[in-house]
């Protein structure tokens, strides 16, 4: 007697096969992605070091500027990431631009009652091609305005002048 024994045959249709292939691919590709190393850009590392960074709160009442004090630990009001520490603090005279109709044109005036307070702030930082990151993960850039809270008080205002340790 001979004993038949059916050999094993693979029948896909088009819907089968197409599965197959798309499961291959994405398995492929997770494992390459797994295993590839981290590619880092050059020019791209970045360092650590400590950055002095001047904020300009603007048209605080006249007298205010007291509640701040160095040594108070500043967060940003939004996504509460710690930008610093107060170094020291100087008040100025509030300023806004006005039309001077009679040259025509913006001149800067003084505004009674108000005045704005530079504050400068020390905090640890990564330094690289991009700007600097704050020691809590906030982008420090010149120009951009901040959200501050302060131990009593909040306040908004551009960054006017970023400074690294050791340099002037």
């Amino acid at each position: 007697m001979e004993h038949n024994t059916p050999k094993f045959r693979l029948r896909l249709n088009l819907f089968d096969g197409i599965v197959l292939v798309l499961a291959l691919a994405v398995g492929g590709l997770l494992l390459w992605m797994s295993l590839k190393p981290a590619a880092s850009e050059p020019g791209t590392a970045a360092t650590a070091s400590t950055v002095r960074y001047t904020v300009r709160f603007q048209r605080w009442p006249e007298g205010t500027s007291s509640i701040i004090e160095a040594g108070d630990k500043i967060v940003d009001n939004i996504k509460n990431y710690e930008m610093g520490t107060v170094v020291s603090y100087e008040t100025v005279p509030a300023v806004n631009q006005v039309l001077d109709s009679v040259n025509h044109k913006y001149v800067q005036a003084e505004i009674e009652g108000f005045e704005d307070i530079l504050v400068t702030i020390e905090s640890p930082c990564t330094e690289s091609n991009q700007g600097f990151i704050l020691g809590g993960g906030y982008e420090l850039r010149v120009g951009v305005t901040t959200y501050i809270k302060g131990e009593g008080y909040m306040a908004s205002g551009p960054v006017v002048s970023v400074e690294r340790e050791g340099q002037a």
